[in-house]
């Protein structure tokens, strides 16, 4: 059996005159070497080859599609166009590698690339024709069936082919998996929405958050110019107070409903001067005030 040799470092300890330290000593084992693996060199040497015949492939469609499209072109254009032609099928091919475990996820990259290389055949072909040889054309178009058909080969000997209930079992992982990123997904744009509504709601409302407020629908029975301005101000004083709840003086007349509310209450329990009433309110706006006055003591009946 074969070894190789390792150098190593161990902590010991080491006492000079009565004391002792810790202190790092290198020391060297033999290490058993494992036989090589010979059929993971294979397969390594496989792949560079295919690569190599890719990148043959390459640029030889690069170069003669380039040299079509250039008859029309500039030059620098046609062949970095001429380049796409082919990194269409290439890119097709990793995409059905990476989705090997998913035939129904590879069969729509697997039929783009076989679509992209034809159509880089075909290109490749036509600039023979126009170069007046017809058979380096073909050859070259050649080239690139051969470049795609053995990395086909390699993938179909190098990937592990599923039984119909491994295959089942693995659709129904990546279906819970792909559940949770969609709702992963959906949660983050709903997010975003109602952070959206927020914002918009406390921009038109002009007051800050009104999530913790409960609003109120005025009637729109026999619905006035005056009543839709009392309601609407009535509504705004109700956000005021409900925002410096907490932090303002108590409410003197007792309650912590609307300014009308307010007011009526006070006219009920006798308090009727105008002036007295506007007292009573110190935390609304006094034009708030007198215009709940007067309404309540129209709809009331007070005298």
């Amino acid at each position: 059996m074969k070894t190789r040799s390792e150098h190593r470092t161990r902590t010991v300890p080491k006492t000079i005159d009565g004391k002792t330290h810790d202190v790092t000593e290198t020391y060297t084992v033999d290490v058993p070497v494992p036989p090589a693996d010979r059929d993971a060199q294979a397969l390594q040497a496989v792949t560079a080859l295919a690569g190599l015949i890719v990148l043959g492939a390459v640029v030889w469609s690069t170069v003669a599609i380039g040299g079509l499209l250039a008859l029309t072109s500039p030059v620098w254009v046609a062949y970095l166009i001429a380049f796409v032609f082919d990194a269409a099928w290439i890119g097709c091919l990793v995409l059905e590698w990476i989705n090997r475990y998913d035939p129904e996820r590879a069969r729509t990259p697997r039929r783009a690339g076989w679509a992209a290389l034809a159509l880089s055949m075909g290109l490749i072909a036509a600039h023979g024709t126009v170069s007046g040889s017809l058979g380096v054309g073909l050859a070259g178009a050649a080239v690139s069936l051969v470049a795609k058909g053995f990395w086909h080969v390699v993938m179909r000997a190098t990937g592990a082919e599923l039984d119909p209930a491994s295959a089942q079992w693995a659709a129904a992982e990546r279906a819970e998996v792909h559940a949770e990123l969609a709702t992963v997904a959906v949660r983050r744009q709903l997010h975003r929405t109602r952070a959206r509504i927020r914002e918009e709601t406390s921009a038109l409302d002009g007051s800050g958050s009104v999530t913790a407020l409960e609003w109120r629908t005025p009637a729109t029975d026999g619905l006035t110019a005056d009543r839709l301005r009392t309601e609407v101000e009535d509504t705004a004083e109700r956000i005021r107070i409900t925002q410096s709840a907490g932090s303002g003086p108590a409410d003197p007349s007792g309650g912590s409903g609307s300014v009308k509310d307010r007011v009526r209450s006070l006219y009920e329990s006798g308090t009727t001067d105008p002036a007295a009433v506007v007292e009573a309110l110190p935390d609304a706006n006094p034009e708030t005030v007198k215009r709940m006055v007067r309404l309540v003591r129209t709809e009331g009946g007070y005298a």
